[in-house]
């Protein structure tokens, strides 16, 4: 669910989650693994959501 969100948000604003994962300078296939598991570093977290102009609530709300 989690990686679902960050993908659509993230398309409606031209990015692909391998461009997210360059500019935070998190190594490829990361957020990926959020989709499987649903536990990602806070930090890296709100790094994908301060680059999306988004909350942290909005990716984790359902």
């Amino acid at each position: 669910m989690l990686y679902r969100k960050i993908s659509n948000i993230a398309k409606k604003q031209g990015y692909s989650i391998r461009k997210i994962e360059r500019i935070c300078n998190f190594s490829n296939g990361t957020i990926r693994t959020w989709g499987i598991n649903n536990n990602p570093p806070a930090r890296k977290l709100k790094q994908v959501a301060d680059l999306l102009g988004v909350t942290v609530d909005d990716l984790l709300k359902d």
